[in-house]
C-alpha cells in the first residue's frame, strides 16, 4: 500500500503533466452544451411523456417575455407584474430574476429557445468552474477534466431542465466558483461576490451550497486566527449581504405578506425521497419526478466505491464522504425528520423538496471521482491490489444486476446500463496492469463518463413542441377594446400564450402569492384552498381538468377584479356567467357584472349600486406595469381593480395623495367634485433601496480587490 500511495503523490505533485491543449479543453468543456441543443432549436423539455407542465412554462418563459415586452413596449423596466394574480410584486419575485443579470441574456435570443442558450452557457461555466476547482485541489489535469465533466453533464441537473427548474440550474451552476474563489481569497471581497451572485440566481439553493461551503471553508483554512477568520467572514458575508440586497429586502417583505409562512411540515418536507429511491444511485431512470434522480453515473458509483477501500483516496475525500451521507439524510426528508422541531427552523422552514440536497451529493461525487481517476491513473502504482478490488466491483456489478432486475420484475435497460458501466469500469481498471498508459487509461475513464453520463441525461427530460397559439375559443376577444381579465378554474390559459397575447388573468401558478389575494379568491372561486398551495385556483389532486369542476363562482367579486370572462374545461352553474361560446372541449363565459379596471362610488365600497347604471366615471385609461394614468370625475372614492401593495403611491392632479385599500384588497384613492388626473405609480423603497446597498457593495469589493493587487 506505501507505493501506492507514494505514486498517488508523485501524481498530484505534477498535475500539469498531461500537456492537455488548451483548445482541446474548451471543445470538451462544450460538451454539456448537447444536454441542452434540443431547447436550442425550439423544443421544449419535459419531465417526461405525459408530464403536463414544466416551470419552463409555467413561469421562467412567461416572466422572460414579460421582461422583454415591457422594455420593448414601454420602455420601463417591470417592477411589477400584470400578467397573473391580477398583478403581483415582480421585482420581489427571485424566481422573476430581475437582478440576476446573466439570465438577462437570454432575452437577446428568441424566447423561450434563449433560455436554453443561457443554460448551456452555465453548464460549461460550471463544467469550467469545477475543473479549476479540483485542479486547486491538487488534482491532475485530465482528472480535474474528468471531474469538470461529471459536473456539467450531471443527470439530475438535466433532470432538472425537464422540470424547468432554471434559477435553480443557474444557481448550481456558480457552486464550484464558489469554492474556487474562497480557496484562495483571504479578505473575502471576491468570495462575497460570488455568494451574492449564487445567491441573486436563486435564494433557495443559497442555503445548501451556503451550509456545505462554510464547512468546507472552515476545514481547510489552515494557519488563519480566530480572529482573522472572523474577520474574513464578516466582510465576505457583508459583501454577500449588500450585493444581493436588491432581492433580499423586497423578497423579506413579499414572504411577509405572502401565504409563504403559512407553509405546513407537509409543505415544507413534500418530495422527501423515499428510502428504497436509493437504487436510483446505480440504476438511471428517466420520465419520473426529477427531485428524486440520483443518478451520477455507473463509472462515478464505481470510483466512489472503490476509494473506500484504498486509505489514502479515502483520507483524502472524508470531508466529501461526509457530505454525501448528509446530504443523502437530509433528503429523506419526512422519513426521520422530526416536524416538531423542522418546522422552527428560521430560513430552512421556509424552504420546500429536501430532496434539493442531492446536488451535493452530485458535487461531493465529483470530487471524489476525480481523485479517485487521478490516483488510478497515476502509471507507478502497485496495481496487484488495484485488481484485486477491481475484480470485487465487476463482481459485485454483476452479482446485483440479477437480483434488482429479478425484483423489478423484468430486466430493465436501466439496469443493464447502470451495471453495465459499473463493469466496464472494473475491466478498464484490470486492463491497465497489461501496459496501458497512464494517459491512455484516463482519456479512456473520461471517454466512457461522457456516455455514461450524457445518454442518461438525454433519457431524463422528453421533448414537446411549442404551441403558441391560443385556444381557438378565445381568438375573438382581441377584438374587445375592452381592458379585462380572464379567470380560469382549469388552467385553460397557460401563462406564457397570456403573456404572448397581452392577456391578464386573475389565477396563476407562482409559489409566492399574497394572502389578501389568497384570501379574496377563496371567495370569488368557491375553490377552498387546503393548506399552502402555488396554484390560484388550487388543484386538490393536481388535475386541473376535472378538480374544481364543483366549484361556483362569485361573479360580482370576480367582477371588482375586472374578469370580464371565464374559460373553463367544463360547465361553469352561475346565472350571472352567460354561456356566449361552446366547443366539445372548452366553455366561454361573461360576466354579466359590469367588469371594469376603474370606477367612482360616491358611497365607499357600493360599486354594486352602479351595476344598473353603468360605469361612466373613468376615461383614457393608460396602463403601464409601474404606471397607470386615467381621467376620473369625483366626488367619491375612485376604485381602481389592482392589487394593493406596499410601494404603490398616487397623484391627483399633481398632488400626492394617500393610496387607499378597497373592499380589503384593491387600490383607492379619495376625489374631489370635478374631472381629476390621476396617476398610480410604483415605487418600491425596498426595491430602490436594496440597489443603493448593492452599489455600495460593488464599489467596495471591487475597490479592496484592485487595491490589494496593486498591494
Amino acid at each position: 500500500m506505501t507505493n501506492l500511495v507514494d505514486g498517488y503523490q508523485a501524481k498530484s505533485r505534477n498535475k500539469d503533466t498531461a500537456g492537455v491543449s488548451r483548445w482541446l479543453i474548451v471543445l470538451i468543456f462544450l460538451i454539456p452544451i448537447v444536454i441542452y441543443l434540443p431547447g436550442i432549436f425550439g423544443k421544449i423539455p419535459f419531465p417526461s411523456e405525459s408530464a403536463l407542465y414544466s416551470d419552463l412554462m409555467l413561469t421562467h418563459y412567461p416572466n422572460a417575455l414579460y421582461l422583454k415586452n415591457s422594455i420593448l413596449e414601454f420602455q420601463q423596466i417591470p417592477l411589477w407584474s400584470t400578467f397573473i394574480h391580477s398583478g403581483s410584486p415582480f421585482a420581489a419575485n427571485p424566481l422573476a430574476g430581475l437582478f440576476y443579470l446573466p439570465g438577462w441574456l437570454a432575452i437577446l435570443f428568441p424566447l423561450p429557445a434563449g433560455i436554453s442558450v443561457i443554460l448551456a452557457a452555465h453548464a460549461v461555466f460550471a463544467t469550467w468552474g469545477m475543473y479549476l476547482f479540483l485542479k486547486d485541489e491538487n488534482i491532475g489535469e485530465l482528472s480535474a477534466i474528468a471531474g469538470g465533466l461529471i459536473m456539467g453533464l450531471m443527470p439530475k441537473v438535466a433532470a432538472h431542465y425537464g422540470a424547468g427548474h432554471v434559477s435553480l440550474i443557474y444557481a448550481i451552476s456558480w457552486t464550484p466558483w464558489l469554492f474556487l474563489v474562497s480557496r484562495n481569497d483571504q479578505k473575502g471581497w471576491k468570495t462575497g461576490i460570488i455568494a451574492a451572485l449564487l445567491f441573486l440566481a436563486d435564494p433557495r439553493w443559497a442555503v445548501y451550497a451556503g451550509l456545505m461551503w462554510v464547512t468546507y471553508d472552515i476545514a481547510h483554512r489552515h494557519n488563519i486566527g480566530l480572529k482573522a477568520l472572523a474577520i474574513y467572514y464578516l466582510k465576505s458575508g457583508i459583501t454577500a449581504l449588500l450585493i444581493a440586497s436588491p432581492i433580499i429586502i423586497p423578497l423579506y417583505e413579499f414572504v411577509g405578506l405572502s401565504t409563504r409562512p403559512k407553509m405546513v411540515v407537509e409543505d415544507i418536507l413534500t418530495h422527501s425521497l423515499s428510502p428504497e429511491k436509493i437504487l436510483g444511485l446505480i440504476i438511471p431512470k428517466g420520465g419520473g419526478n426529477p427531485e428524486w434522480v440520483l443518478y451520477s453515473g455507473g463509472i462515478v458509483f464505481g470510483l466512489t466505491i472503490f476509494q473506500v477501500f484504498v486509505k489514502q483516496v479515502r483520507r483524502d475525500n472524508k470531508f466529501w464522504n461526509i457530505w454525501v451521507l448528509i446530504s443523502l439524510l437530509f433528503s429523506f426528508g419526512s422519513w426521520w425528520i422530526n416536524p416538531d422541531w423542522f418546522i422552527n427552523i428560521p430560513i430552512l422552514s421556509l424552504l420546500r423538496v429536501p430532496a434539493r440536497a442531492l446536488f451535493l451529493v452530485g458535487f461531493s461525487l465529483a470530487v471524489i471521482a476525480a481523485r479517485s481517476i487521478d490516483f488510478l491513473g497515476s502509471s507507478d502504482l502497485d496495481i496487484n491490489n488495484i485488481s484485486k478490488i477491481a475484480f470485487g466491483i465487476g463482481l459485485t456489478s454483476l452479482g446485483l444486476a440479477v437480483p434488482i432486475s429479478f425484483l423489478l420484475g423484468e430486466i430493465s435497460l436501466f439496469v443493464i446500463w447502470g451495471f453495465g458501466f459499473l463493469f466496464i469500469l472494473s475491466i478498464l481498471i484490470l486492463v491497465k496492469r497489461i501496459g496501458f498508459s497512464a494517459e491512455k487509461w484516463s482519456w479512456a475513464i473520461m471517454g466512457l463518463i461522457v456516455i455514461d453520463l450524457l445518454g442518461a441525461g438525454l433519457q431524463s427530460y422528453h421533448l414537446k413542441d411549442l404551441d403558441k397559439n391560443l385556444p381557438e375559443i378565445l381568438a375573438w376577444i382581441e377584438e374587445d377594446p375592452d381592458n379585462f381579465r380572464i379567470y380560469s378554474p382549469s388552467y385553460s390559459l397557460p401563462q406564457y400564450l397570456a403573456v404572448d397575447n397581452g392577456i391578464e388573468l386573475a389565477d396563476g401558478v407562482d409559489p409566492l402569492q399574497l394572502t389578501d389575494y389568497s384570501e379574496f379568491m377563496a371567495k370569488a372561486t368557491g375553490v377552498t384552498t387546503a393548506g399552502y398551495s402555488v396554484t390560484i385556483p388550487s388543484f386538490r389532486s393536481g388535475n386541473p381538468a376535472i378538480d374544481n369542476i364543483s366549484a361556483v363562482p362569485d361573479a360580482f367579486l370576480l367582477s371588482l377584479i375586472n374578469v370580464k370572462y371565464v374559460i373553463s374545461e367544463f360547465t361553469v352553474e352561475n346565472s350571472n356567467l352567460q354561456e356566449i361560446i361552446t366547443n366539445d372541449q372548452q366553455y366561454l363565459y361573461r360576466n354579466n357584472y359590469l367588469s371594469e379596471r376603474a370606477w367612482v362610488e360616491q358611497v365607499p365600497n357600493n360599486y354594486q349600486e352602479y351595476q344598473n347604471e353603468g360605469l361612466g366615471h373613468v376615461q383614457n385609461i393608460e396602463l403601464t406595469p409601474n404606471r397607470i394614468h386615467l381621467l376620473a370625475t369625483g366626488p367619491g372614492k375612485l376604485v381602481l381593480s389592482e392589487v394593493f401593495y406596499p410601494g404603490w403611491k398616487v397623484m391627483v392632479d399633481g398632488e400626492k395623495k394617500t393610496v387607499e385599500k378597497a373592499y380589503g384588497l384593491l387600490r383607492g384613492v379619495y376625489l374631489s367634485e370635478g374631472e381629476h388626473e390621476v396617476e398610480f405609480y410604483f415605487q418600491p423603497l425596498p426595491v430602490y433601496f436594496g440597489i443603493g446597498l448593492a452599489w455600495i457593495g460593488w464599489i467596495i469589493a471591487l475597490w479592496q480587490i484592485l487595491k490589494n493587487n496593486d498591494d
